[in-house]
């Protein structure tokens, strides 16, 4: 009967939401990559963790607009789980509710503002030069300017690997996330 209950109440074993969970930890594992952040890469903090992981999430949510609806209800899958990992994290930092809630719009309204900005570098013309544009204006700003030709490679490269990729190979999480290159090293 508890099974039952689970499932009339929404508790179940929602297929979008286990996929959305394989695919979101698989995600955070590739961004919490030490290669990422440093000097002149991504920021080793908060916002720099949420802005690496925020780029990965762009590949895989534009590679599943190419799955008609099933693809935009794991996409709405991921972006809920990612809130509930936003929520719970701010909650461990001892936020209350009205802290959580004011902490977090601002951070899925940047979310959005990138996921626009990297998606839209994916369909342009010149595909490297407008992600580096979207990398230096956001994720790597005041900082990373060399480094972000060799994460545009990077982003590319793992966009491309899921073309052709079927939904339940994405579903599965059944992609691979190329090395990051490293950067050429800057004039001293």
């Amino acid at each position: 009967m508890a099974g039952f209950l689970k499932k009339l109440f929404g508790g179940g074993n929602n297929a979008a939401k286990t996929d959305a969970e394989r695919i979101y930890r698989t995600l955070m594992g590739a961004a919490r990559n030490p290669a990422f952040y440093g000097a002149d890469k991504a920021l080793d903090n908060y916002d720099g963790r949420i802005d690496v992981l925020t780029l990965h999430l762009s590949v895989v949510l534009h590679a599943l607009n190419d799955h008609a609806e099933q693809g935009k209800r794991l996409s709405q899958a991921i972006y809920e789980i990612m809130r509930d990992d936003f929520d719970v994290a701010l909650r461990e930092e001892g936020l209350s509710d009205t802290g959580v809630m004011k902490r977090i719009k601002p951070m899925i309204r940047l979310f959005y503002t990138r996921i626009k900005a990297y998606t839209d570098a994916f369909i342009a013309g010149e595909r490297k030069a407008a992600l580096e544009a979207a990398l230096r204006s956001g994720l790597l700003v005041d900082q990373g300017a060399d480094f972000a030709p060799a994460l545009a490679d990077y982003t590319l490269a793992f966009r491309d690997n899921l073309n052709g990729k079927s939904l339940g190979d994405i579903a599965l999480a059944s992609f691979d996330i190329p090395p990051l290159p490293t950067q050429a090293p800057s004039a001293a």
